[in-house]
């Protein structure tokens, strides 16, 4: 009889325990798992507007990047891949996403992508010699990132990630290294089935959203990729295709720029609602709003070091412990962005200095701008409000001997507006419509882009 009772009492405790993790998956967390190659890892400039998600759209890291655990949920701003990745399709996948689903439902995003890769890396029985084979030094690197299995990362993220919500579909970019016969097509099929298998998932659940790469009327030089991308739905019948028709490239015309990556995003994120049975009015080519009164934080982006004797981690609180050499370097890598817009840049330490800093600006014309601090500061910041910034490729704080650093915080300010106004009509005395630069200039060129003050707000023009 007590036999019985502490079975019965176990079966008990089993089901109300199966229940309340159960209880823990948010059935309105919808989460769609992305792969593929470059343009899916994200090629474009990370501008002002691309910084402020909605705090609905999330991101799973799925390898410990800067400030970023593996396995944990983060808003959702770029990059979203890896920390050396910019702006991607999810980006503005996700946030079109929010935009036009109820308050009351979040978008999560599960990125695994590598450039130049073939789709025979994501195959299950492929993906070990595909990775044998590699010579590229940088794509190995990136490979190693992913625990040297980029399939097995991919699956291993999306189990955590049904612990908090459901996944509603698998987003691919991926072609313009091998879809050209349907060979490419078959095994694009073979890693969807396998994805589902692995994740106990349906495919009438979970379609395969697809999209063009770089379309013919942008030059691409891939484009005739797309007559195999296009028939994909004929091979898997949960398949949707996404156009690029439009979608701009950049000067390699092979990578969408920031526009193009925007236009392409919300295409995606079309689709998905539409299986969804939401019929979207999306504008492909709006640039969000700019909050002049919000600092750039810039705290995820600083994850490289100079020197191969330093470390950098963080703690429970995001704080950065980086443990310094002399004239080493915690930097972040830019390629080419255009800082004009910013006064200042600010490190927040944690715990006062003990030795003295440096923060250093290198730009493309290979142009260095300095600023230091002395031991004891709480703070070290730099100003280059009348210095060129508009080409920066990399900066990074140094420490003059070493040590250990607590950063708290990093982030950019703006340059101010004040004092910048639309003047009066000269009979009305009704402020006229007037552009300016951030600098305070007219502005005359009727087709000029950037970003401009317009009755004393900032906007990002294209």
């Amino acid at each position: 009889m007590k036999r019985k009772f502490i079975i019965v009492a176990l079966t008990l405790a089993c089901t109300l325990f199966s229940t309340n993790a159960r209880a823990e998956v948010d059935p309105n967390f919808y989460i769609y798992l992305c792969f593929g190659q470059s343009n899916m890892e994200g090629q474009g400039t990370i501008e002002d507007c691309d910084l402020t998600p909605d705090a609905r759209f999330q991101m799973m890291s799925t390898l410990d990047c800067g400030t970023r655990k593996q396995g944990e949920w983060y808003r959702a701003v770029p990059p979203l891949a890896r920390c050396s990745t910019n702006l991607c399709p999810a980006d503005y996948f996700g946030r079109t996403m929010v935009a036009n689903l109820d308050e009351g439902k979040r978008v999560g995003v599960v990125m695994v992508a590598i450039g130049g890769v073939a789709i025979d890396l994501f195959d299950p029985d492929g993906w070990k010699a595909n990775v044998a084979a590699m010579t590229e030094t940088w794509q190995i690197s990136a490979v190693n990132a992913y625990g040297g299995n980029p399939l097995g990362r991919l699956m291993e993220c999306a189990k955590k990630a049904q612990q908090s919500g459901v996944i509603k579909g698998i987003l691919l970019h991926q072609g313009e290294t091998d879809a050209y016969n349907n060979t490419w097509l078959e095994k694009v099929k073979k890693v969807y089935q396998y994805m589902l298998s692995e994740l106990n998932l349906k495919a009438e659940d979970v379609p395969l959203i697809a999209g063009e790469v770089g379309h013919a009327d942008q030059k691409g030089r891939c484009a005739s990729a797309n007559n195999t991308i296009d028939r994909l739905p004929s091979v898997i019948p949960t398949a949707h295709v996404v156009s690029s028709a439009g979608c701009t490239l950049q000067s390699d015309n092979l990578h969408f720029d920031s526009q193009g990556y925007r236009k392409l995003g919300r295409r995606y994120a079309k689709e998905a609602l539409g299986v969804l049975g939401i019929e979207a009015d999306i504008d492909e080519d709006e640039v969000p709003q700019v909050d002049v009164n919000e600092p750039i934080d810039m705290t995820t982006r600083f994850t490289s070091l100079w020197n191969p004797a330093e470390s950098m981690t963080t703690d429970n609180n995001g704080t950065i412990i980086f443990n310094a050499v002399q004239w080493g370097g915690l930097s972040c890598w830019l390629g080419d962005a255009d800082w004009s817009p910013y006064e200042k840049i600010v490190f927040e330490f944690a715990e006062p200095t003990t030795m003295n800093t440096q923060i250093l600006i290198m730009t493309a014309t290979d142009k260095r701008i300095a600023g230091t601090a002395p031991a004891g500061a709480n703070k070290i910041e730099l100003n280059f409000a009348n210095e060129d910034v508009t080409h920066v490729t990399q900066v990074a704080l140094q420490a003059a001997a070493a040590g250990t650093l607590r950063i708290s915080k990093i982030y950019l300010t703006r340059k101010s507006t004040a004092g910048i106004s639309a003047p009066l009509h000269p009979t009305t005395n009704d402020p006229q419509t007037k552009e300016y630069s951030v600098s305070g200039v007219p502005i005359t060129t009727p087709r000029y882009s950037g970003i401009i003050i317009s009755n004393n707000r900032k906007i990002l023009r294209k």
